[in-house]
């Protein structure tokens, strides 16, 4: 049970609307059972997980801990860090409610790893508060008076959001975000928030503590060094992941891998594949094909 009430930047009506509008039916969306009230509070009903937050996962039972602290250490003491294939298992399971997210046209806006639940009992990755979510929005290119539609359908295109101040945690803030554009494109905002969460759980740590040109750490990923430093750190990450994660860190959302373009990435496809030249991705139009999912997740 879970208790809402007028919290910062968050209001508990739209959560509500936004869990509603999700279901509970998906594997790795944390969805409402049911919704009670009285004189003072909204109470929402949930399934329990008994794994805990993936926060306490890395950081072990130090709950006096916080982003922060994690983003402070250095990285010769890098903390708990997860088993890569357990890692793989628990990306793609958030992209899988990522890719859920999406079809819905909901940008959630707060992914981190507080906001990331473990079931035990399958060991199953669940997004959870959608205090901070917004609708994105979409045009219908076929219908010359048609305005902004708030579903995603056949012959939409999603168009950018208007910034609403910085929503989020800071360690996982997009740099579009931390610099307060004007606009931003809601996926690939949390796309950013997954690549710091995948981070995180194959080295023990933050990549950085803010995606900001002054942060020296993010300075040097942005500019596609990613595998020098960690090499010159004596950190050791595979191929196939710094170049996962070299190419959803350009500081150009418009260069980053798309959810389409992840799910077919070697790493989380679990395969091998020769070291190229890191290179900006190829330009694509997001993609919300179902079949394109189903292919990538048939994949061990």
């Amino acid at each position: 049970m879970r208790q809402l009430r007028g919290r910062h930047l968050e209001d508990p009506i739209k959560e509500i609307s936004a869990m509603q509008l999700i279901g509970n039916y998906h594997p790795n969306v944390l969805g409402c059972i049911e919704v009670l009230q009285d004189d003072e509070y909204l109470y929402t009903i949930m399934p329990y997980c008994a794994g805990g937050d993936l926060f306490g996962r890395v950081m072990g039972n130090d709950k006096t801990r916080t982003d922060s602290q994690l983003s402070d250490k250095t990285f010769d003491q890098a903390g708990t860090q997860v088993e890569e294939g357990k890692a793989r298992l628990w990306f793609r399971q958030l992209l899988s409610g990522l890719f859920h997210l999406q079809r819905k046209g909901v940008c959630h806006r707060d992914i981190s790893l507080e906001n990331l639940m473990i079931d035990d009992e399958n060991d199953e990755l669940k997004i959870i508060d959608m205090g901070m979510c917004l609708r994105v929005p979409y045009v219908d290119l076929d219908n010359e008076a048609s305005d902004r539609v708030t579903d995603v359908s056949d012959g939409t295109e999603r168009l950018l959001m208007k910034s609403q101040g910085q929503g989020g945690k800071l360690m996982y803030m997009a740099p579009e975000v931390v610099a307060r554009e004007d606009v931003f494109d809601g996926f690939a905002i949390d796309l950013w928030a997954a690549g710091v969460v995948l981070f995180v759980m194959l080295v023990g740590l933050a990549p950085f503590k803010w995606a900001h040109p002054s942060d020296k750490r993010y300075a040097k990923i942005a500019k596609g060094n990613l595998k020098e430093l960690m090499s010159g750190l004596h950190l050791d990450l595979s191929d196939e992941a710094c170049d996962l994660l070299q190419n959803m860190f350009w500081w150009d959302p418009r260069k980053r891998l798309t959810l389409a373009q992840i799910l077919q990435h070697p790493w989380v496809q679990n395969k091998k594949f020769a070291m190229p030249a890191t290179v900006p991705p190829p330009k694509t139009k997001p993609v919300h094909s179902q079949a394109i999912w189903k292919r990538a997740m048939a994949h061990p």
